[in-house]
């Protein structure tokens, strides 16, 4: 908790000021992390495979209070406006919420749902992640507010899988984006020096040991916001399920190479009733689905290098096929592949921005930051490690 003390005094601080409140009074707080994927991208939704790992000391603290007056009041240290507000049940409409406040709104409306419990409570947030780069600083404020809620109603009876799905819903119904389950998932179940290889199809998931000590991963940032709620990411989404459909399966999770290479080259077939790029599209998330479960092999058996190599697979994959990275994604993993040292380098998250993760070697993670610095002027990047997952505590004063 060292680590993240100055944030809890920033978010402490935050509700004193906004609520008026006595420093006698005790507060609660919720801490959920933010994430990478270390391979496995845009497959959650597709009932695949994905292998995200939590961030150590990065993410996002709720602290609040229960209340009598029968609303959510909520102020957040992020730069928006307005940052500050109050949803009244029954009398505010979800239209009328700031973006950044719905995902709150929702949680507390899918923790209302699970618990049968009525909430009234002021709230504050401050988060270390920057937003919208690709590090799931949506999942992470959503986790930490179910945390939160769980502690200050006393609640222990919901499972760690309906927490998660609770906080989904809440971002699909509040927030108007069609995530996969992998960020809830990571920010509930983070491990240190633990990856979370996750089968989003039947929610088993096995911790798989990720701290070597030769190695450190980098998180470079570009800098260049990515919106999930955009209209990319839910178009990429419809095709991947309009594709499953024309298989006659479920999900593109259930479907082999072959079989997608058999039924798009069929001589005389019309597929003009699918969307655009159907065929790049769907190749990406089978084949990503299979590099996932490749490099999980890889970790347990120490194959770093071609671990590494699948990660360089990913990127490309995910620039030619899926088409969700950047000019500045792109340069970010080039320098990378060509600096001494790294073993693997790919984009992260949803892509159309935000960040590129590369796993390198300990003694060449200088020359790697100095490289980026002279060739990616417009990034910024840190080293990082597998953290934990979500807690709550209560704060003395």
């Amino acid at each position: 908790m060292s680590d993240l003390s100055s944030l809890q005094e920033k978010t402490v601080n935050l509700f004193n000021s906004t609520y008026k409140s006595s420093t006698s009074e005790s507060l609660t707080a919720g801490y959920a992390p933010g994430r990478v994927n270390l391979i496995g991208e845009h497959t959650d939704y597709n009932n695949g495979y994905v292998f995200p790992m939590a961030l150590a000391n990065m993410g996002t603290i709720a602290v609040g209070r229960r209340t009598d007056k029968g609303e959510i009041n909520i102020v957040t240290s992020a730069e928006v406006t307005p940052n500050m507000f109050c949803y009244k049940p029954g009398k505010s409409g979800i239209e009328e919420v700031p973006q950044w406040a719905r995902y709150v709104v929702g949680v507390v409306k899918c923790f209302e749902e699970v618990s049968s419990l009525t909430v009234s409570v002021d709230l504050a947030l401050s988060s270390n992640l920057p937003m919208g780069a690709g590090l799931s600083s949506s999942a992470s404020l959503e986790v930490a507010v179910f945390s939160l809620l769980e502690r200050l109603y006393n609640v222990t009876n919901i499972s760690k899988i309906d927490k998660i799905k609770a906080c989904q819903k809440a971002e699909h119904k509040f927030a108007n984006v069609p995530c996969g389950i992998m960020d809830q998932f990571i920010a509930t179940l983070g491990d240190v020096d633990h990856a979370l290889f996750i089968n989003c199809q039947t929610d088993d998931f096995e911790k798989v040991p990720f701290g070597d000590k030769t190695l450190l991963l980098v998180v470079t940032d570009t800098h260049k916001k990515h919106e999930l709620a955009g209209g990319e990411y839910a178009k990429r989404r419809a095709t991947c399920e309009a594709v499953a459909k024309s298989l006659g399966v479920p999900s593109l999770g259930e479907v082999h190479i072959d079989q997608l290479v058999k039924h798009f080259c069929k001589p005389g077939s019309d597929y003009s009733h699918l969307p655009d790029k159907s065929y790049p599209r769907s190749r990406h998330v089978v084949t990503e689905i299979a590099r996932a479960k490749k490099a999980k092999e890889c970790l347990v058996s120490g194959d770093i290098t071609l671990f590494g190599q699948l990660m360089n697979q990913s990127h490309k994959s995910l620039a030619d096929d899926y088409q969700v990275t950047c000019p500045e994604l792109d340069e970010v993993v080039r320098v990378a592949w060509e600096t001494e040292g790294v073993v693997g380098s790919r984009m992260t998250g949803g892509g159309f921005g935000g960040c590129a993760i590369t796993l390198v070697k300990r003694d060449a993670e200088k020359v790697l930051l100095d490289r980026l610095n002279k060739l990616c002027p417009y990034s910024s990047s840190f080293s990082t490690t597998a953290g934990s997952g979500a807690y709550s505590w209560d704060i003395s004063v």
